[in-house]
């Protein structure tokens, strides 16, 4: 089912109350002129305040969406923070969207979406015979409003026109594989599609892949049984980047992935650009809400480490903040490097060593973060 995000076409500042109580939120839409290379676009955006705090949504123009109706009374407080209301659709469809925020560490986030879907036909006696569906859905992690740009909107909208689509047509994708290449066709859903680009994805034979251009996970141990990608903005950009289950390093003991990351500027996916080569590829985890990229991998003297890379807009490349030390044989943890030397054992009186439960949030974060569906079902 496609959902989109709506245009909002007034000027007005309103203050909204839940249940007759004094209003938390003030809401405020402007309309601001954008000047590209060949075109001019006027662009809404809207403006939310509380208590001194201040964010902004840029919004879709309606060259990028298609017919809706909207006005002010579709923002609106509730129980958990606000919600906005779009109402488009033409001729025989109309969807009802509502998305909904609540404030996570400060900052409103998107948290759950639902969507109102109506498909209306008659019969030959002039009765409606409609078709109408509902979907209540999480957004898991929720997106701070901050990070929530029009591209990513239409994403998670499913928007139109927008937004490079993907698909794999191969006749053993997601079965048991027949051959070691996937092909992935990307293109833009204008009309019959505009067809961008072709890529074909080599299990264990791509020079500049996991187990190419990392040379300490040579030779690879494949242990796949069936091609599979999964769709994860990598670089927070607002754009599906691919994941892919390269293989399995140290004869299956953990997943390395390999990524396509789409370039805006060429409009084509770019295969394991130089920042993704900086990364530990294994055991990938991605936290959108906190812009972060966890990894992780086994040693062979009784230690896991644990990374942590926060994206960096400026300089387009990760940076590593953070690396944590697991002893699993004695179930304690440490951010001191020297307890990365091989064999040495740990004294549990070092105020340096902790349990999990001492652990700083942002490392407990990352340990319950899961990681994606390919490492279970992918293999």
């Amino acid at each position: 089912m496609k959902k989109l995000f709506a245009i909002l076409t007034l000027f007005f500042t309103t203050n909204l109350s839940f249940l007759s109580a004094e209003p938390n939120y003030s809401f405020y839409l402007n309309r601001r002129n954008e000047e590209g290379r060949e075109y001019s676009n006027s662009r809404h955006w809207v403006t939310i305040a509380r208590n001194g705090g201040r964010w902004e949504l840029r919004l879709p123009t309606f060259d990028e969406l298609r017919d809706l109706d909207f006005d002010e009374n579709d923002i609106q407080e509730n129980k958990d923070g606000f919600e906005i209301h779009f109402h488009w659709g033409s001729g025989r469809y109309s969807h009802h969207e509502i998305l909904f925020f609540k404030e996570i560490e400060d900052e409103p986030c998107l948290f759950k979406i639902e969507s109102h879907y109506t498909e209306n036909s008659w019969d030959k006696n002039g009765d409606w015979n409609g078709i109408q569906e509902y979907e209540n859905m999480l957004v898991n992690p929720p997106v701070k409003i901050s990070r929530l740009g029009t591209k990513k909107i239409i994403n998670i909208l499913g928007g139109y026109d927008c937004l490079p689509k993907l698909i794999c047509r191969d006749s053993d994708y997601d079965k048991a594989f027949e051959d070691k290449i996937m092909h992935i066709e990307v293109s833009h859903d204008w009309g019959e599609g505009k067809r961008i680009q072709n890529l074909e994805y080599v299990y264990g034979r791509n020079p500049d892949g996991a187990f190419g251009f990392r040379e300490s996970y040579e030779p690879p141990y494949l242990g796949i049984k069936r091609k599979h990608f999964e769709l994860v903005d990598l670089n927070f950009d607002g754009y599906d980047d691919i994941l892919i289950l390269a293989g399995y390093t140290m004869n299956g003991a953990q997943p390395a992935y390999d990524a396509y990351f789409w370039n805006e500027r060429k409009e084509r996916y770019d295969f394991n650009p130089d920042f993704w080569k900086d990364i530990g590829p294994t055991y990938i985890k991605c936290d959108e809400i906190n812009r972060l990229l966890y990894s992780s991998w086994n040693t062979t003297h009784g230690l896991i480490y644990y990374d942590i890379y926060e994206w960096n807009e400026s300089e387009e490349k990760y940076k590593q903040t953070g690396q944590l030390y697991y002893n699993y044989t004695m179930d304690l943890y440490s951010e001191n490097q020297k307890y990365s030397d091989r064999h040495e054992e740990w004294d549990e009186n070092d105020p340096t060593v902790l349990e999990f439960e001492e652990l700083p949030a942002r490392w407990k974060r990352a340990l319950k973060y899961k990681h994606f569906v390919l490492d279970f079902e992918g293999n």
